[in-house]
């Protein structure tokens, strides 16, 4: 339970995100960001500064083994899902939401809707955010991976996935992702993937075999297909 000041609720729930919930790797621009960072902080402000605070219910954050789900009471517009192509903003508390802007806890309004879409599908390939307004006011369920829960499957992995949809040997595979570290390739791109069970050996019983190469099981070509089929 938080009851403090707005700037410490914000504070100590992005400390709960971060106790909870893995930051997998991301270069954005040539540069690491902080998925969970980018995600979380706009999720989190969504719930601060749209919450009706006439209301008693709680604003809460749910963390699951297959799901974050964060909900507030809320004036509903739409009562519905709502998506960057529906999106239309309407400040719930508009003095909250411009001294959110201006301490840099979100960009401007709407933001969020756009970044978390934007960002999700890094965090947990394959799936998507929804945001919901209902009858008791704003949700927004950010789906897990059940297989790997904390963003193991990172943005190399599907890089690496979406080379290997033919049969590709590990020096083919290494020359597609431009990468000449052996070891980088192994440690960041091909062993999560075999270990997550989304690629496989061509000859499983000789690992070391000079004519290994490598493919994708129903599981990657499955997450290959979900990650296409986006909006």
């Amino acid at each position: 339970m938080i009851d403090t000041n707005l700037i410490d609720a914000y504070d100590l729930m992005m400390g709960f995100v971060e106790k909870h919930l893995d930051d997998p790797f991301y270069l954005e621009n040539g540069a690491t960001i902080s998925l969970r960072e980018r995600i979380f902080c706009e999720a989190i402000s969504n719930i601060i500064s749209h919450r009706k605070y006439r209301d008693a219910t709680p604003a809460r954050i749910m963390i699951y083994k297959d799901r974050v789900v964060l909900d507030n009471p809320a004036m509903a517009y739409f009562h519905t899902r709502i998506t960057p192509q529906n999106l239309r903003s309407h400040p719930k508390n508009p003095a909250i939401c411009k001294f959110m802007i201006q301490i840099a806890r979100f960009d401007q309004l709407g933001s969020g809707v756009l970044n978390i879409h934007k960002y999700w599908p890094y965090y947990a390939p394959g799936t998507e955010p929804i945001f919901r307004e209902t009858q008791h006011g704003f949700e927004l369920t950010l789906p897990l991976l059940e297989t790997t829960p904390t963003g193991q499957v990172t943005p190399q992995v599907i890089a690496l996935l979406e080379l290997a949809e033919s049969e590709l040997s590990r020096e083919e595979l290494q020359q597609g992702l431009n990468l000449s570290d052996r070891h980088n390739f192994k440690d960041l791109y091909l062993t999560p993937a075999l270990e997550a069970g989304l690629i496989e050996r061509t000859l499983p019983d000789k690992p070391n075999s000079r004519l290994q190469k490598y493919r994708l099981t129903e599981k990657g070509r499955s997450l290959i297909e979900k990650m296409k089929g986006q909006p």
